[in-house]
């Protein structure tokens, strides 16, 4: 059984890419569209078209389906696997959280379920 840092959520929300390194408001061929598998609080495992290499750092926006937010954050590649028939790869994705704002919205999107936001977060 593998050990993971934060509990994984199996859920499927769309996911905007763009290359960190890129001005604040790219060009529209410079987006890439994905979709994540599962989310956690430090991270996520995401299905994109494009291959990034491990250790590069991505800008992402998630759209939380299930609390209707958008989440802006980067992340860096920590594993690549392609996917079958080479079209398609699985990145994981470990946040650099930097706003208090992300956490506050994972903690509502992952853990809230409807009834806000636990007084305590261990």
């Amino acid at each position: 059984m593998e050990s993971r840092k934060d509990k994984r959520f199996e859920e499927q929300n769309n996911v905007l890419i763009r290359d960190s390194f890129l001005a604040p408001a790219p060009a529209a061929g410079f987006v890439i569209n994905a979709h994540t598998h599962d989310l956690s609080m430090s991270g996520a495992r995401i299905c994109s078209q494009q291959e990034f290499p491990v250790g590069y750092v991505i800008r992402i926006v998630i759209d939380l389906k299930r609390t209707h937010q958008s989440l802006n954050i980067e992340g860096e590649v920590v594993w690549l696997r392609e996917c079958k028939g080479g079209r398609h790869f699985d990145l994981g994705v470990r946040f650099i959280h930097n706003i208090s704002d992300t956490v506050v919205a994972l903690i509502k999107h992952l853990y809230g379920k409807g009834v806000g936001i636990p007084s305590s977060v261990s």
